[in-house]
């Protein structure tokens, strides 16, 4: 061997030895583990939280799919349909009309499939956050999403935002992919497979979740400026790629419409899932509190990281688009819930998400400023009291069972049959039990959206006898119906506790009465 050769080879061992080093340092391991540990915690919390209604109505409406039925058609539905559709052949392995053993079995399986979800999720934040940056803010931007208090309430629940999350990362790791980072790399037009893998990912996270559309317009004004500030020469290409992210996004959408329209359902899919919910009544703006008080520190990093990367990018010479395009997805859906009349948690979970890359970028930033040998313990100590929050919750949690929830559910289970129909306001007790009305579920919001006429419907079809409830869960909601309603229920129902009626033995109608109670 050369004396040349042997040199190289060398160094290039030590450099690779320096590598492995640096993927098995302390602080490396110290994230990865606490990554873990915020994960598999959550695992006992699967059957002991309390569910979220919100839980039921999803649960009920994968389980009416299964079942045959045609969202939008056959029973009301707000939300698009990629999720039902995902979740309803796992009832092939559980009987969940035939027992409450069996039903309470898929619910906490189907929490399962959401932490699974959200691990899938972390990785694909690990990978986002390395493609713009490296190995160290990947797995900090991956703890973050992890730990962050509103991702681990909402993400171990059943709801469809849990599967459009990895859909989402899936489609910002597309499309930084498709952003070159130096200025002699191939032309964008050979990229194309990247920005139309973006926007089927994008799609299809719409098709789990419209809140997804909040994404649409930051991400594609940031695309949009990528091809504006472009030289002449490479105008064209850069336009084909957008273009190709933009027929990624329809390709998905268009699919599932026309799904619904050859079963008579186009109609419905557009006025529930766009038409209706553009123009929802009830406002409330205290989930926003909420997560300021449990993420501003994540918050406060991200602000430093967002400026670091903007004056990197403004100094640069060989301009690199990726973080103008999460700064542009970030404000679209900042901006989209500042317009949406009711944000929940789950809605901040993307706004969040890109937070937490850019919180990782501010943090490793924070670490340079102190000499090498020191980073590493530092970022130990700095991250020890960002972790204090996401425990404290996690224990918090470990009290929230609901012991009324599961009695509730045993009782529907004990009194009606798999044909049975059962009405319910809010609660979810018929969670897997035919519904009577179109509305299977009744609250406040929904309430609002109402005409007259179509609470009549409802009403009519109860006092005709052309749809029969064996029981009636008479929560707060349904009152809300009406005194017409109200009178059906007590004249053709009985209770022993104020909140589940039985029809009346005997009866031939419902609004019949007999002779014996």
């Amino acid at each position: 061997m050369q004396p040349e050769d042997h040199s190289r080879s060398v160094v290039a061992t030590a450099g690779s030895t320096s590598r492995a080093a640096k993927k098995r340092s302390p602080d490396h391991v110290f994230v990865l583990v606490a990554i873990a540990v915020l994960l598999i915690a959550r695992i006992p919390l699967i059957p002991i939280r309390f569910f979220d209604p919100d839980e039921f109505q999803h649960a009920h409406a994968a389980w009416s799919v299964f079942k045959g039925l045609v969202p939008y058609r056959d029973f009301f539905e707000h939300h698009t349909p990629w999720y039902y559709f995902a979740l309803s052949p796992f009832f092939h392995w559980f009987q969940v009309d035939q027992s409450f053993a069996s039903a309470t079995h898929f619910l906490y399986f189907a929490r399962g499939l959401s932490l699974a979800l959200t691990l899938l999720s972390v990785v694909l934040v690990f990978l986002v956050a390395r493609l713009g940056s490296n190995r160290k803010v990947g797995l900090l931007a991956g703890l973050f999403l992890a730990g962050q208090p509103v991702l681990i309430q909402k993400t171990l629940e059943i709801r469809p935002d849990v599967l459009a999350l990895p859909f989402f990362l899936g489609g910002l790791w597309f499309l930084l992919r498709g952003l070159p980072k130096e200025e002699n790399a191939a032309p964008a037009s050979r990229r194309l497979p990247s920005f139309l893998g973006g926007g089927l990912c994008l799609g299809a996270a719409i098709m789990c979740t419209q809140k997804m559309l909040f994404v649409l317009p930051g991400a594609f004004a940031a695309l949009g400026l990528w091809v504006l500030t472009s030289r002449q020469w490479r105008l064209l290409g850069r336009s084909l790629a957008v273009l190709a992210a933009l027929v990624g996004v329809a390709i998905p959408v268009a699919f599932t419409w026309g799904g619904f329209a050859l079963h008579g359902g186009g109609g419905q899919f557009i006025r529930n899932n766009f038409l209706l919910n553009a123009k929802w009544r009830m406002h409330s703006n205290e989930y926003l509190l909420v997560t300021l008080q449990t993420s501003w520190p994540i918050l406060l990093l991200c602000l430093l990281g967002a400026a670091v990367s903007m004056v990197r990018l403004y100094r640069s010479r060989e301009r690199y688009y990726g973080d103008v395009l999460l700064l542009g997805t970030l404000g679209g859906l900042i901006a989209g819930i500042l317009v949406v009349p009711a944000a929940y948690r789950q809605y901040y979970i993307p706004p969040l998400t890109i937070a937490c890359l850019f919180a990782a970028k501010g943090l490793s930033f924070l670490l340079e400023l102190v000499q090498e040998r020191a980073r590493a313990r530092l970022l130990v100590y700095a991250l020890v009291p960002l972790l204090v929050w996401p425990v404290v919750d996690l224990a918090r949690s470990f009290a929230g069972q609901d012991e009324r929830q599961t009695a509730r559910l045993r009782y529907v289970f004990e009194h009606t049959g798999p044909t049975d129909q059962v009405l319910d306001g809010w609660l979810g007790t018929g969670v897997f039990r035919p519904h009577p009305l179109y509305y299977f579920f009744m609250h406040g919001e929904l309430r609002a959206m109402l005409s007259q006429k179509d609470i009549d419907v409802c009403v009519d079809a109860l006092e005709s006898g052309r749809v029969r409830p064996k029981l009636v869960a008479l929560d707060d909601e349904l009152p809300a119906l009406g005194a017409r309603f109200v009178r059906f229920v007590l004249k053709n129902y009985v209770s022993a506790d104020g909140l589940f009626y039985l029809r009346r033995p005997g009866l031939g109608r419902p609004d019949q009465e007999s002779a014996s109670p």
